[in-house]
């Protein structure tokens, strides 16, 4: 099993990650590092981890962006599943071993877990997940399009190793990278495994992508959502989801 864990300047909050991926209850367990050219303490945490904890990898590159940084680790990743965390985000103990779980049972080759949006020291759950236990890959790609439904996050799910390509890096360089990448995973998927149990926590910082929302994030979502129209295009789903995909501009 191998966890990826991007991190740019996040030296505040990327012990708190580490703990909680060092106390999952599963083993064995790889957690590959990508510090993406930080200026802060970041490596230095990482570097620690890495003398004290023999699950913890690292490396270091300099700064290309989010996806590039998950593409490098994904490149050296060894587990038969692989999951996304980010560096400034936390998980329940048992993130690993309920996915697992899951995903097993279900025979599946993607698993998604609940999730909650941490802010300020107020814990939201994400109320609206699907109620059913699984769902084939192009149900769950379609649905992905619809932000408050499924949303296409990197971060909730666990993933075979198998949908990631070699020839085809997953991950482009842009904001909102997963968005673009998320459904065509999924469309590889011959089906996905849910459950509602909240197992990540996502932390909203000021100072995060998303937190600090202007005009950048509006041309890098435009860059993503058309690099999923093309992959759409391209896949001859855009007459079928062409209705999903406009619901998606407006959200």
């Amino acid at each position: 099993m191998s966890v990826v864990v991007p991190a740019f300047n996040v030296g505040a909050y990327l012990s708190r990650c580490l703990d909680s991926l060092l106390a999952q209850t599963h083993r064995p367990l790889e957690i590959i590092v990508v510090d993406d050219g930080s200026w802060d303490e970041t490596a230095t945490v990482m570097q620690r981890y890495e003398r004290t904890h023999p699950e913890v990898h690292t490396v270091s590159q300099i700064h290309r962006g989010l996806g590039p940084a998950r593409n490098a680790a994904l490149s050296i990743a060894e587990g038969e599943f692989i999951s996304m965390v980010d560096a400034d985000d936390w998980v329940e103990p048992d993130f690993i071993t309920e996915l697992l779980r899951i995903a097993r049972a279900a025979g599946a080759d993607v698993a998604v877990g609940g999730f909650s949006f941490d802010v300020g020291g107020l814990r939201v759950p994400f109320p609206f997940l699907p109620r059913q236990p699984s769902l084939s890959g192009r149900q769950a790609a379609e649905l992905s399009l619809h932000m408050t439904r499924f949303p296409a996050f990197a971060w909730n799910k666990l993933y075979h190793r198998g949908l990631f390509h070699p020839d085809d890096p997953p991950f482009p360089n842009v904001y909102y990278e997963d968005l673009a990448t998320t459904p065509r995973l999924l469309l590889r998927a011959s089906s996905v495994a849910l459950t509602r149990k909240v197992l990540y926590h996502y932390c909203l910082r000021g100072d995060s992508i998303t937190g600090n929302f202007g005009a950048r994030n509006v041309f890098a979502f435009a860059s993503a959502i058309g690099i999923l129209r093309h992959e759409l295009h391209r896949m001859g789903l855009w007459d079928a989801w062409q209705p999903s995909y406009r619901r998606l501009l407006r959200q």
